[in-house]
């Protein structure tokens, strides 16, 4: 298998109002996928055991703000419920992409004072992730 880079990743922040692309001007884009885990043990265990529960998953966009962006600021105020869509190879015929229903949790900015202004957002998984292919 061969190692590649972000700079082919294509993201979408498919939402009521519209499309937002986030590969455009991003940094990075983070996924953390999850599961309950319960202690199934008891009694004389000598060791603990699990039981796996609910899948659970939160992405992190970050990226460089735009001035007039408020159909970035809108798109991504807390609550706003949509889909991503993260293509971390491009689009080419047969590269994997990932779709999730999520909930935005609202936009956060950085303001350094000698250095470029930037947005991130974090989104919380609200279903099941797909896997397929373009």
């Amino acid at each position: 298998m061969a190692e590649y880079t972000g700079q082919n990743l294509v993201a979408s922040f498919v939402h009521p109002s519209g499309t937002l692309t986030l590969n455009t001007d991003y940094r990075s884009l983070s996924t953390s996928p999850s599961i309950g885990m319960v202690d199934a043990s008891a009694g004389s265990d000598a060791n603990r055991t699990y039981l796996t529960t609910l899948k659970d998953g939160k992405y992190s966009y970050r990226g460089v703000a735009q001035t007039a962006g408020t159909v970035l600021q809108a798109a991504l105020l807390p609550g706003v419920i949509g889909t991503l869509i993260i293509g971390a190879e491009g689009t080419a015929t047969g590269a994997q992409k990932e779709t999730c229903p999520v909930i935005s949790m609202g936009a956060a900015y950085n303001y350094p004072y000698d250095n470029i202004v930037e947005i991130s957002c974090d989104f919380q998984a609200n279903g099941a992730v797909v896997l397929s292919n373009y």
